[in-house]
């Protein structure tokens, strides 16, 4: 087995009284041992889709040891390669954040304004991370699973008619 933490599954959050979210059960297990045990959120932009992404410090770590073999095969090749700047794009814009053990949470307020998140988040679980949408933003991303799209349409459809909060 791998020690590679993959994030699968998806799940609505509304914000409490107080602004915080909920990150589901399961993935807070995954963020708690990526996080080595500690209640640590690693969260940011994912500048492809509008939306927000979240993981723990395990994939932080991988990020930056990415960017080292990126460098690496750009010297084999001889190919200029900008280390610093790939860092800055892939580390520069991770927010760490606690969550308690509940799994309440406040996303970070550059990244609501950037994924355009108000009062629900979209939790979708895609492999080393797990992304943090708007619903209404993930149901008119035509490139996203229309299976995934169709249930947050649905969800939002339930919520408006007063089935949801």
């Amino acid at each position: 087995m791998s020690d590679v933490i993959l994030y699968s599954g998806n799940a609505f959050s509304v914000a409490d009284g107080k602004g915080r979210f909920v990150l589901p059960l399961e993935m807070r297990k995954l963020v708690k041992q990526a996080s080595g045990g500690e209640n640590r959120l690693c969260l940011s932009v994912h500048f492809g889709n509008g939306c927000a992404t979240g993981f723990g410090l395990s994939h932080k770590q991988f990020l930056f040891e990415e960017v080292e073999k990126l460098e690496q095969k750009a010297d084999e090749a001889g190919r200029d390669f900008n280390a610093d700047l790939e860092r800055e794009n892939r580390l520069g814009t991770i927010e760490d954040v606690n969550f308690d053990d509940a799994g309440r949470f406040f996303l970070h307020p550059d990244i609501k304004e950037e994924a355009g998140i108000t009062d629900v988040i979209f939790f979708y679980g895609v492999g080393r991370y797990f992304q943090i949408w708007k619903p209404e933003a993930l149901v008119e991303s035509p490139d996203r699973p229309a299976l995934i799209r169709n249930k947050v349409k649905r969800w939002l459809d339930a919520r408006a008619a007063g089935g949801g909060k």
